[in-house]
């Protein structure tokens, strides 16, 4: 028998085990509870995380269709080859049967690698399947654990040369979903109405990370379409006209709604190549075109109007009555102003020559003289009613606001006084100023336009004339006839007499000082980048006006040789349909 001091010893040793015991069973069921009640929805989501997959399925962009009812840009499908995240194992096995069926690069399997080591939910092993490579994949899906094809959808661009400026391109977001969005054009103007709603598929997969069943799935929401004004054929025909000169640019209006039924600017690109997976090689090729063949010349680009400003320097003078339609100014071939002669294109002159002969033959010295009576700033305030210095609204980004110089601009730009001279300049479409082509179409548009105010869009129905016009009708009669005889018997009668009547003015604008000598030569003579732009804006028919069309050639020299014949052949092809 044990004593009593070792029976005492023995029950405190009993007690101390069942307190360890007893510690050890309350710290395990408090940690019990703390995992499965106090932090259950936490550890229920971290398991949900690694069983159940979500990815989404992309909606159907909606689709850019032209007035005539044809699908400019659309979509096409294209089979893609997508694995979700697992193991190394797995990854290493899927990667090795991968490389068997499909011509995968070191490149490829490089970034793929990459990818992996990313928190992204599923990796994308090759976008773009080919027939013989998706029907080797089909017979070896099955060895494959978490890879799968998955049908997408990319853009198709029909006539892509002729649209490219008016509709854009797109490219995929950086983000996980890589949804298409637009970066240029109506693409990028209406991206939010295009790009639609992404659906998703949730489904549940096993340790080897493979699917084993569909939990819950949501249809994505297509995009709307979006139907533009331009007529497919008239813009086609236009492009071609166009694309036989280096650099050009053209826009055509309706008159009576505002719509553009033609806008194009050359050279070109194609956006089905930059939408694609483009190389580096080739965008760098297209990004330092010397010729630039992404700049829309027709909306985003400024270039100094030239002669077509004179019909606002007209317009400004009868309105602030500073001269009347058959007062005489005499052109003597030359204007001098402090020491410094300017020259009109005519040197020998023009004579006596009222406002009439004054667009219809395009004299500058007429212009220069008006233009020192106004001053720059009537200039400025005319020109603004115009749509000058100003977004014209139309529907593309990057518009162009062009650039009406004034005392105040040029004093906080260069920080000096206005000069005389450079009012005489403003007088011609010359010196500081500048303008897009859509601004000089919508020019001829409000002088045209009864007692609403013009606006140009490029979406059908989109119009809503609400402003009223801010163009005088008894003034815009004395323009509007001028502007007849420039066609029927002066600068550009050699091009623009017919049956049907057009009513426009050409200019040319210099990109340089010209010296003395140089006055009145023939531009073909120079250097391409040397020669002057060539401007015509016109309307027809003269009975029923109904159509603007503006026409600019960079570098093409005179706007009556080279800018008003293209803008005859769209006239023509208008009025005969």
């Amino acid at each position: 028998m044990l004593s009593n001091g070792s029976q005492n010893d023995a029950k405190f040793r009993v007690r101390i085990i069942i307190g360890i015991i007893s510690l050890l069973s309350a710290v395990l069921v408090f940690h019990l509870y703390w995992l499965q009640i106090s932090n259950a929805e936490k550890y229920s989501l971290m398991s949900n995380k690694n069983r159940i997959k979500l990815l989404p399925i992309l909606p159907k962009r909606g689709r850019v269709i032209s007035a005539d009812g044809k699908i400019i840009a659309g979509n096409v499908c294209r089979h893609k080859l997508v694995m979700d995240r697992c193991g190394e194992k797995v990854f290493h096995e899927n990667m090795e049967l991968l490389n068997q069926c499909l011509d995968l690069t070191d490149e490829d399997n490089m970034r793929i690698s990459d990818l992996r080591k990313t928190k992204i939910p599923f990796i994308v092993i090759k976008d773009g399947l080919s027939w013989d490579e998706y029907a080797k994949l089909s017979m070896m899906l099955f060895r494959l654990n978490g890879v799968f094809v998955e049908n997408t959808y990319v853009r198709d661009y029909k006539m892509p040369l002729e649209f490219s400026h008016v509709v854009g391109y797109v490219s995929k977001d950086v983000g996980k979903m890589q949804i298409l969005s637009g970066k240029t054009g109506i693409e990028a103007t209406f991206n939010r109405q295009l790009v639609g709603k992404a659906g998703n598929v949730q489904t549940e997969v096993n340790a080897a990370g493979k699917r084993v069943r569909v939990i819950s799935s949501e249809d994505p929401v297509d995009g709307k379409d979006i139907v533009v004004t331009i007529d497919s054929e008239l813009q086609k025909y236009v492009y071609g006209l166009l694309s036989l000169e280096k650099a050009a640019a053209c826009v055509v209006l309706d008159i009576s709604n505002g719509e553009v039924l033609a806008m194009v600017s050359v050279p070109s690109f194609d956006p089905n190549l930059i939408s694609g997976r483009m190389t580096y090689s080739q965008w760098q090729a297209i990004a330092h075109d010397p010729m630039f063949p992404m700049m829309n010349r027709a909306a985003c680009c400024s270039y100094p109007p030239g002669s077509i400003f004179k019909i606002v320097v007209a317009f400004a003078a009868l309105s602030e009555g500073a001269t009347s339609p058959q007062d005489k100014i005499l052109c003597a071939g030359g204007v001098k102003l402090d020491d410094r002669v300017f020259h009109c294109w005519n040197r020998k002159g023009h004579g006596k020559i009222n406002l009439y002969d004054a667009l219809k033959f395009s004299c500058d010295c007429y212009f220069f003289e008006a233009a020192k009576k106004l001053g720059i700033n009537a200039i400025v305030k005319y020109a603004q009613k115009f749509g000058f210095g100003a977004e014209t609204g139309i529907e593309i980004p990057n518009e162009s606001a062009g650039l009406l110089p004034s005392k105040q601009w040029k004093f906080l730009r260069y920080g000096t006084s206005w000069k005389p001279y450079e009012t005489m300049l403003a007088g011609i479409g010359q010196g500081a100023l500048l303008a897009t082509l859509m601004q000089s179409a919508v020019m001829l548009g409000k002088l045209y336009t009864g007692n609403y105010d013009f606006c140009p869009t490029l979406i059908k129905g989109g119009q809503k004339y609400v402003a009223v016009n801010p163009i005088n009708r008894e003034q815009s009669a004395v323009i509007i006839e001028a502007l007849r005889q420039v066609c029927a018997s002066g600068t550009a009668s050699r091009s623009c007499r017919t049956d049907y009547g057009i009513s426009g003015k050409t200019g040319s604008s210099q990109v340089r000082t010209i010296k003395s000598h140089e006055v009145g030569m023939d531009q073909k003579l120079l250097q391409w980048k040397m020669r002057d732009h060539a401007f015509f804006v016109g309307c027809a028919p003269n009975k029923n006006p109904r159509y603007v069309v503006a026409v600019l050639v960079e570098h093409g020299g005179g706007g009556a040789h080279v800018a008003a014949p293209i803008a005859r052949k769209i006239f023509d092809r208008l009025t005969t349909k």
